[in-house]
């Protein structure tokens, strides 16, 4: 009886260390992506190869650029339905701004040009095809 208590024990214990944190833990993303408009949404020039994994080991904190992430579960996109997902590039929310805003250091080009390093011209992120 006590040794059937112990096994038992041991067997939660073990699931309690290995799968439970996995449940909570956001989904890793890939270390090369490519960004492209959200659906629906025309981009005028090519898709960008973003280099995430260099980014993240960099700037350490999801929230810097993922500012809806609240720490556990998925991190959702910049093209995610509720985040950056207006077409006109007036809309504080567009996509375009998202990654071009210039007075924004949560944006692609903004936090390149403050911290004068990274690409910041078009033909830098968007290859001619």
């Amino acid at each position: 009886m006590k040794k059937a208590l112990l096994t038992s024990l041991v067997v939660a214990a073990l699931v309690c260390a290995f799968a439970l944190p996995n449940l909570s833990a956001a989904t890793k993303a890939p270390a090369d992506m490519v960004l492209k408009a959200p659906e629906g949404m025309k981009m005028k020039k090519t898709p960008v190869a973003f280099p995430h994994g260099k980014h993240e080991a960099l700037l350490k904190d999801c929230k810097v650029c993922h500012h809806t992430y609240e720490g556990s579960g998925d991190v959702k996109g910049c093209s995610s339905a509720g985040c950056h997902d207006q077409a006109s590039k007036k809309e504080k929310m567009s996509f375009y701004k998202a990654f071009h805003d210039k007075k924004s250091k949560v944006s692609c080009l903004g936090c390149h040009k403050a911290e004068k390093k990274g690409p910041k011209s078009c033909k830098d992120c968007h290859p001619k095809k």
